[in-house]
């Protein structure tokens, strides 16, 4: 089944074979069947986001769950992003999508560990607990998850959860930024342009704003043509840049 494995890994990200998906999900399978657990997992995953083959929830759900019994915790990832809302076929289950995530988080599993923090954060799919989200984000940002690190950094800007701290918010929101996080460099940009925790300088807003644009950031956009169009704060007023960026 190794072999196997390793034949769809390699048609899969295209190592010394050309890319091909339809081969990799072909030879996933073969092994999956043979009991592969990792094989089973990507069986799954191809399945559930339609990489190589056509959508299958319901397929996927199956593989996901074996790759479970021994222990996958990607595999319990994977299959409660699908149980939190549900997908074609596969009915919603919010409560066990939680006990899968907590698994996994409690093992170390940092994508986890952020989804709990994002849903407890929420409280969309399941009941709103601040605290929780605080102790899951904290997990995941030990770990340094990026989007843990800008969410956390929210909850500090605003005193949800944690006592408010602009200084800690700046600290989460720049370690996120240095992984490419446009939300982090918006948030970064928001806070000189407000002046919260360091003195207003909108010099300073528009840079960080400028490299959340480049991440294809939209409300970053807004509030660049906003501090252009009025100058200020070291900032020198520039309508021609405005029009630039509305068009």
């Amino acid at each position: 089944a190794q072999a196997e494995y390793d034949l769809g890994e390699a048609y899969y990200n295209g190592v010394s074979v050309e890319e091909n998906l339809e081969e990799a999900f072909k030879w996933f399978k073969k092994a999956a069947k043979k009991g592969h657990v990792k094989a089973q997992y990507s069986t799954a995953y191809l399945l559930d986001y339609g990489e190589g083959v056509e959508e299958n929830n319901v397929e996927a759900v199956q593989w996901y769950s074996k790759a479970i019994s021994k222990g996958h915790l990607l595999s319990h990832y994977e299959l409660a992003l699908i149980l939190i809302e549900g997908e074609d076929g596969v009915e919603s289950n919010p409560e066990k999508a939680i006990l899968l995530l907590t698994k996994a988080a409690d093992q170390g599993l940092d994508l986890a560990q952020f989804e709990l923090g994002v849903l407890f954060d929420e409280g969309e799919d399941v009941p709103k607990d601040i605290v929780k989200a605080v102790k899951y984000y904290k997990l995941a940002v030990a770990q340094n998850n990026a989007d843990a690190q800008n969410n956390l950094g929210l909850l500090y800007q605003y005193g949800k959860g944690v006592q408010q701290s602009f200084s800690e918010a700046k600290r989460l929101f720049t370690l996120s930024a240095s992984q490419d996080v446009g939300q982090a460099y918006y948030n970064l940009g928001n806070l000189y342009a407000e002046g919260e925790g360091v003195s207003k300088n909108y010099t300073k807003a528009a840079e960080f704003y400028e490299k959340a644009v480049g991440l294809c950031h939209k409300e970053a956009k807004e509030k660049l043509s906003e501090i252009y169009s009025v100058g200020g704060f070291g900032l020198k007023k520039d309508l021609n840049k405005v029009q630039e960026l509305q068009e």
